[in-house]
């Protein structure tokens, strides 16, 4: 019984690890963002867009807000790039 509690043990380590390696990835864009300066704005989401958010971000390990002004910031890049401002 103890080999299958190793393996089962070593395949949580494995997914915690793969679930880290990603939030280190967005960890470091959020940073980044957070770094270049920056302005306080106010806009009005719904309630169930504000839970989707924090779900998702959750999920990243990221703060709801973060997550959101990441978002904006990848969408107004993808709209620049397309547009070849």
């Amino acid at each position: 019984m103890k080999k299958n509690s190793n393996k089962a043990i070593e395949a949580e380590a494995a997914f915690a690890a793969d679930l880290n390696r990603g939030r280190a990835g967005l960890n470091s864009k959020a940073q980044e963002l957070l770094a270049s300066g920056s302005r306080q704005v106010t806009i009005r989401l719904s309630n169930s867009e504000i839970a989707r958010a924090k779900q998702q971000a959750e999920a990243k390990g990221l703060r709801y807000q973060t997550y959101i002004k990441m978002l904006l910031h990848e969408a107004l890049a993808r709209s620049a790039a397309g547009r070849g401002v």
